[in-house]
C-alpha cells in the first residue's frame, strides 16, 4: 500500500459550475465525478505550512475531489499541485524533476505562485518597474517616489521627491512601508516643512524602504463617507488574466473631511484601524460592501450602469496593463516542466469623476468568508483547463477573462 494512503479522503463529490441553468450543472456535475474519479484520485498534492486561507481551501476543495496530500518535502518531485510558502518553494529543484506524461496535467505540475510575483507585491519595486515600463501609468497610478533603502547599492528618490512638493506644496501624500500591510505605519503629511523633515528621519544606509504616493484627495464617497476597492485577480501559465466578477469595498466609519488629513479614520479604510473605531459596522456589516450594491448606488447617483460601463473597463486596464508589465518577471518558459497560477488582491480608489486608480496589490490576499469557496473553486477550474466568458457580470459569482495569450496586447505596450 502507499505511504501516503493514511492522506487520502474518500470523499469525490465535486460543486458544479456557478451560473448555468440547472440542468447543465446536473450534467457537468456526473461528468466532473466521472472524470475526478479517473484522474484525480491517483493526483497528489503538496501543503506547505502557510496558514493562507485561500490554499487552506484549496488544499480541502481538493481532499473533496479526491486528491492525496502530503507534508514531507521529500515528495514534493512526485506532486501534481504545490500549495507551497511564497517565499520557500523549490523552484530549482522543481524544474530539474519532471512528472510522467501520463500524470494529471500531461506532465507538468502547478505551482501556487509565480517565482518573481515579490517584484509586483512589494511597493517599491513595484512603483519602479511600472513608472519604467509601462507609458499610460500615470493615467491609473498616483505619482510615487521611493524613499529610504541603502544609498550605496541604490540612490532613492528624495531629491525629485522635494523638489516636487517645493512646486506643489499643497498636495498630500501618503507613505507606506514597501512591505507593510494592515494599515501600519502609514503617514498622510502635506507641504514641504513636514515632508522634508521625515525626509530626514531616513538613515543613508537603512534597509526599511518606503513609497510615497500622491494621495487621491477627491475620491468617490459611499454616503459622504471613503471606500476603497479590492478586487482579486488571477493569473495563470501559459499567461492567461481573469478576475473575480464580485469584489469588495471597505468603507470608513466617520464622514469624510479633505481638510483633516489627522483624522486616520476618515481617510485609511482597512479594517484593521477601523476596528478601532466606535462606529465599525455601524452602516454596513463589518464596514463592507459588494460590488452588487456599489452599482445600485452608482446607479441611483448617475442615472446610469456606471460600475459596468465605466469602471470596470478602467479595473480590466489596470489590472492588464499591471500584469504584463511584470511578464518578463513572471512568465515560466515553455521548456519548464512547471505551471504556474496565482490570486492577487489589487486594492483601487476611484475619485469623485470616476477615473480608477491603483493603490497596492497584494500577493496573498484574503478572501471575504462569503466569496472564498466560489472563488477557490473558479481558481480549480482554470488551472484544470475551463474557460471564462469575457463579459463582466456583476451579478455572476464566477471569474471573468481580460487577457489571454492569444489577444493583442494593449496600445503602447511592447514585450521584449
Amino acid at each position: 500500500m502507499d505511504g501516503l494512503s493514511s492522506l487520502i479522503t474518500d470523499a469525490e463529490a465535486t460543486a458544479p459550475p456557478l451560473n448555468e441553468p440547472e440542468e447543465l450543472q446536473q450534467g457537468r456535475h456526473q461528468d466532473t465525478v466521472q472524470r475526478e474519479a479517473q484522474g484525480d484520485a491517483a493526483s497528489l498534492f503538496f501543503l506547505g505550512d502557510s496558514a493562507f486561507s485561500v490554499y487552506e481551501e484549496m488544499a480541502r476543495q481538493l481532499r473533496q475531489l479526491g486528491w492525496r496530500e502530503t507534508r514531507s518535502k521529500g515528495l514534493i518531485v512526485r506532486c501534481d499541485l504545490v500549495l507551497g510558502d511564497r517565499f520557500t518553494i523549490p523552484y530549482s529543484l522543481l524544474q530539474c524533476e519532471r512528472l510522467p506524461a501520463t500524470s494529471r496535467y500531461g506532465g507538468y505540475r502547478y505551482i501556487n505562485y509565480f517565482r518573481g510575483s515579490h517584484k509586483l507585491t512589494l511597493k517599491a519595486s513595484m512603483a519602479r518597474i511600472i513608472a519604467a515600463s509601462e507609458v499610460t501609468h500615470a493615467e491609473w497610478m498616483p505619482t510615487s517616489f521611493v524613499l529610504g533603502g541603502d544609498q550605496r547599492k541604490r540612490p532613492d528618490d528624495r531629491e525629485a521627491f522635494l523638489q516636487w512638493v517645493e512646486q506643489q506644496p499643497e498636495e498630500v501624500w501618503i507613505i507606506k512601508p514597501s512591505s507593510g500591510s494592515k494599515g501600519k505605519d502609514i503617514l498622510l503629511i502635506r507641504g514641504l516643512a513636514e515632508i522634508a523633515a521625515f525626509v530626514q528621519t531616513l538613515a543613508p544606509h537603512s534597509r526599511s524602504i518606503f513609497v510615497a504616493q500622491r494621495y487621491v484627495d477627491h475620491p468617490l464617497l459611499y454616503h459622504g463617507r471613503k471606500f476603497d476597492v479590492r478586487v482579486w485577480a488571477f493569473l495563470k501559465t501559459p499567461y492567461d488574466i481573469y478576475a473575480f466578477a464580485h469584489g469588495s469595498c471597505r468603507t470608513s466609519s466617520v464622514l469624510y473631511d479633505a481638510g483633516d488629513v489627522g483624522d486616520t479614520l476618515a481617510h485609511l479604510t482597512n479594517h484593521c484601524l477601523q476596528e478601532s473605531s466606535p462606529k465599525f459596522g455601524q452602516y454596513e456589516d463589518g464596514n463592507e460592501i459588494w460590488f452588487p450594491q456599489l452599482a445600485a448606488y452608482l446607479r441611483e447617483a448617475y442615472k446610469e450602469d456606471v460600475l459596468g460601463r465605466r469602471i470596470f473597463p478602467q479595473i480590466r486596464n489596470v489590472i492588464v496593463r499591471t500584469l504584463l508589465a511584470m511578464r518578463g518577471e513572471l512568465e515560466v518558459l515553455p521548456e519548464m516542466p512547471y505551471r504556474c497560477f496565482q490570486l492577487f488582491g489589487y486594492d483601487l480608489i476611484i475619485d469623485d469623476q470616476l477615473n480608477v486608480f491603483l493603490l497596492e496589490i497584494n500577493g496573498s490576499p484574503g478572501v471575504a468568508t462569503k466569496y472564498l469557496e466560489p472563488v477557490v473553486r473558479g481558481a480549480l477550474a482554470l488551472v484544470r483547463g475551463d474557460d471564462a466568458p469575457r463579459e463582466w457580470d456583476v451579478d455572476a459569482v464566477r471569474f471573468v477573462k481580460l487577457w489571454g495569450a492569444e489577444d493583442a496586447l494593449p496600445d503602447g505596450v511592447a514585450l521584449e
